[in-house]
């Protein structure tokens, strides 16, 4: 009787530490709050400009070398950006070459869990602008 009690004793202390490891594996895999690398920022272009996109990605320190550019994208271009997977914003500054509305337009981002899209408009005369739309 006694062996079969320690046997039910090391079995149960097993069973606690199983279950205490797979509780705390469960805490240690739970989603962070950062990006999915699945989410994106998309522009598409009706502007009478050359546009640059230049990305300003926001994160744990050292997403920064991550930064990059889009250079010199055409009327009718559309593409897109995907967010690093510990990103949580963008800061995305938006050239229109040969514009005389002033510096670069600004995007800020702060919600990198989500797809964010843009059209660009705009004319020699008329300015430039970036409209927010449904992706």
């Amino acid at each position: 009787m006694k062996a079969i009690t320690h046997r039910m004793k090391r079995a149960g202390g097993y069973g606690a530490a199983a279950l205490a490891l797979a509780l705390g594996g469960g805490i240690l895999t739970a989603p962070s709050a950062a990006a999915s690398a699945d989410n994106f920022i998309q522009f598409k272009s009706d502007a009478l400009y050359f546009v640059d996109t230049c990305y300003e990605w926001q994160g744990p320190e050292g997403i920064e070398k991550k930064n990059y550019c889009h250079h010199a994208k055409a009327k009718g271009a559309s593409w897109q950006a995907n967010f690093p997977a510990e990103a949580t914003g963008a800061t995305v500054k938006v050239t229109f070459a040969g514009s005389t509305d002033g510096p670069p337009k600004t995007v800020t981002i702060d919600d990198a869990n989500k797809n964010h899209c843009y059209e660009l408009k705009g004319a020699w005369l008329s300015g430039s602008e970036v409209l927010r739309v449904n992706c």
